[in-house]
């Protein structure tokens, strides 16, 4: 006699099928991998889906044998699932696989006891989601108020070749960057100097971070949501200054909502 769960199990193997718009919400997507998704995985993925669960309903109905129909039911949701994670699109640069992530999360988890403060200033690309969430999570007592992220990019090769942060706690204007010269002036004025490449990279900023200081920034753009940059050229590189929402992670994707949970 046949159970009265199988007439779900069409429904189910069509419901793989969207499992593509649940990963975009777990885990994080570049621009154009959105666009892949709904031109080209998300059609693509649905309309297999409701193929195999015809196939199975029609096969279902000529088969008896309860392992039978079970094997072509689950042989069918995970041919539906591994080309929803092979279908999902990643890049190494910007956004890695969730098999990548999820691996990649283990393996901070499992090394969380040496994990450092300044872990917590990592720089942002999604690559390092996993350690920035589980290091906010290991100190989260001592979080910072701001953070600011600095960069020197050469002018003749277009690249960036040092990054490091610039943070303010307990009232107090830090940096990770143990080669800084941090000078306090007066007026609350705060003087930043490093010689870098035999170049001495000098920028000025508050003892509350930075601010739109006259003449002397080149540019400075707040989009108002949070992310505000600054830039300073100088004969052979441009400083960098950049402030960005520090919850924005695991406030956007659910998996690193889970995963700060977890550690």
């Amino acid at each position: 006699m046949r159970s009265t769960r199988e007439k779900y199990k069409p429904w189910i193997i069509v419901g793989s099928g969207f499992l593509t718009l649940l990963l975009m919400n777990l885990f994080p997507v570049d621009g154009g991998g959105v666009s892949l998704i709904f031109v080209l995985s998300v059609p693509i993925l649905i309309g297999l889906s409701i193929i195999l669960a015809l196939i199975y309903r029609w096969q279902a109905k000529k088969i008896e044998i309860r392992w039978k129909r079970n094997v072509i039911f689950s042989s069918s949701v995970l041919i539906i699932v591994l080309l929803t994670f092979l279908l999902f699109p990643c890049s190494n640069s910007d956004s890695p696989c969730p098999c990548k992530i999820i691996y990649k999360s283990s393996k901070v988890i499992a090394n969380r006891d040496n994990i450092t403060y300044n872990d917590l200033f990592t720089k942002k690309t999604k690559a390092n989601y996993p350690l920035i969430i589980t290091s906010r999570k290991k100190y989260k007592n001592r979080l910072p108020e701001k953070i600011f992220y600095v960069t020197y990019d050469s002018l003749s090769s277009f690249s960036s070749l040092k990054h490091y942060a610039i943070y303010v706690i307990n009232d107090s204007i830090k940096s990770n960057n143990e080669n800084l010269m941090i000078e306090h002036l007066p007026d609350d004025i705060v003087r930043f100097t490093e010689v870098f490449e035999n170049d001495t990279l000098t920028f000025i900023g508050t003892t509350k971070g930075f601010i739109e200081l006259e003449n002397e920034y080149n540019g400075y753009n707040d989009n108002g949501y949070g992310y505000i940059n600054w830039y300073k050229e100088f004969s052979n590189y441009q400083v960098r200054i950049r402030k960005g929402v520090e919850n924005d992670i695991y406030e956007s994707y659910l998996f690193y909502k889970l995963l700060y949970w977890l550690t």
